[in-house]
């Protein structure tokens, strides 16, 4: 399996933790978005509210999934920075027609998004794409966290699921 390459780390060598670098840079922004000329792209806005911490970290939980649920099909994940109370686009770049197929089914198996959660995929525009962030640039600190606890469990535990079988 191919997989992408990671566009932002935490660099462990910085005297501040949590110091951003994007492919060796020091700049959030100074990055090559090589991503502009993948063809298949999904779309979908997720709201992470301030004053509803239950449905805050609901949220974080779906992101978590939808993340988890990329790193397992190899497609490329990234955001849209945006007005917070309007809420935050995910984008979805696959790099087959079957990746994007078990992406989607991922997601309709999933009892909290069920199979209407699908419907709410829309193809990004190009503007869209251009502008687009790795997640670690783009989401709250809080729900980035809790969302890649979440899919790295989800990875884990599939990848146990195909040890013992």
């Amino acid at each position: 399996m191919l997989y992408r390459p990671c566009t932002a780390s935490f660099d462990p060598g910085s005297r501040k933790t949590g110091k951003l670098s994007i492919l060796g840079t020091k700049h959030k922004d100074d990055f090559e978005r090589y991503w502009q000329n993948e063809k298949d792209w999904l779309c979908i806005v997720e709201f992470l509210p301030t004053d509803n911490p239950e449905a805050r970290l609901f949220a974080a939980d779906i992101i978590g999934n939808l993340v988890g649920y990329a790193n397992l099909t190899n497609t490329r994940s990234l955001a849209l920075l945006g007005d917070p109370d309007a809420g935050y686009e995910l984008l979805f770049s696959f790099s087959s027609p079957e990746e994007k197929s078990e992406f989607l089914n991922l997601v309709r198996s999933n009892e909290d998004m069920g199979k209407d959660y699908v419907i709410e995929f829309t193809p990004p525009t190009t503007e869209e794409i251009k502008n687009a962030r790795p997640l670690a640039t783009v989401l709250p600190r809080d729900a980035l966290t809790h969302a890649v606890l979440i899919a790295a469990t989800l990875c884990a535990g599939t990848e146990d699921d195909r040890a013992v079988s």
